[in-house]
């Protein structure tokens, strides 16, 4: 083989010390703590039949959400939700205070910030819709 000898001694060892380093890298930066930020969208659920949304509702959710880097890494924003569910709901104001306790995270994630922080959305009868 062409180069030095002391680059060709001991090959698998060295190849085993970089795997080892390469695991032990990974194991310190992705294992501490971390924050991250998403913005989750707002589904209504079950809005009763004769019933709209007269105000305009908020569509997104800002999170700030915390814990292990190597979990967080793994959200993504894209599919996430959060379901408003209107059973039961009444002409009037509706109230969802903490919106994000609905949202499903990983064990070790949790949530820290939510802007806004209370969803309230009006509710009133819908017009009857006109058919030509």
């Amino acid at each position: 083989m062409n180069g030095p000898a002391w680059l060709h001694d001991n090959l698998g060892l060295k190849a085993l010390s970089l795997l080892l380093a390469l695991l032990l890298w990974l194991f310190v930066t992705g294992g501490g703590e971390g924050e991250k930020r998403v913005s989750v969208r707002l589904e209504l659920k079950n809005l009763a039949p004769g019933l709209a949304v007269a105000s305009k509702p908020v569509e997104q959710v800002d999170l700030r959400l915390a814990g292990p880097r190597i979990d967080l890494a793994k959200i993504a924003a894209e599919g996430m939700a959060i379901p408003l569910d209107l059973q039961g709901a009444g002409e009037g104001a509706v109230v969802f205070p903490s919106p994000e306790k609905v949202l499903r995270l990983p064990a070790g994630v949790r949530v820290t910030r939510v802007s806004p922080a209370t969803i309230e959305l009006r509710l009133v009868k819908a017009e009857p819709q006109k058919t030509p």
